[in-house]
């Protein structure tokens, strides 16, 4: 059930965005998004339009994207709900909610890369992110 993130959401919302970090960005220590935790929770959730995924059966959030304008700051799902259609579903709503999206990937993070491409993303710059030295692409839809 896809519905608006609550206060209450905070911490599982913290604790899918800092999984599916870690396993997705293997090129980047995971020390570095451990200490990002707490600027999540403080600084980028209260600035950002969060929705999340809830699974129907348990109530469990499974899922979030998060916009800050038309930035598509975060779309994240819990390591165990990955490869479901639980992405696909969130990208699809987040497209439905902003006539233009932009967002930015690791290039390293070449699944990624690959889903955003698949749903119609197009790499319109790239850059060297400031706090990891990894470069991160730019994409547009459409």
């Amino acid at each position: 059930m896809i519905r608006a993130f609550k206060e209450e959401d905070t911490e599982a919302v913290i604790r899918i965005w800092l999984e599916a970090s870690i396993l997705s960005h293997s090129f980047i220590d995971k020390v570095y998004w451990e200490e990002k935790a707490d600027a999540m929770r403080t600084l980028y959730l209260p600035l950002s339009e969060v929705v999340v995924d809830e699974d129907k059966d348990t109530g469990e959030v499974i899922a979030f994207i998060a916009f800050v304008e038309d930035y598509l700051a975060a779309l994240f799902v819990a390591p165990a709900h990955q490869k479901k259609g639980v992405g696909s579903r969130l990208l699809a709503l987040a497209k439905k909610m902003r006539d233009t999206l932009e967002l930015s990937v690791y290039a390293e993070n070449e699944r990624a890369v690959a889903f955003y491409r698949k749903n119609g993303f197009r790499m319109t710059d790239k850059r060297i992110e400031e706090m990891t030295g990894h470069t991160e692409l730019l994409m547009v839809f459409p």
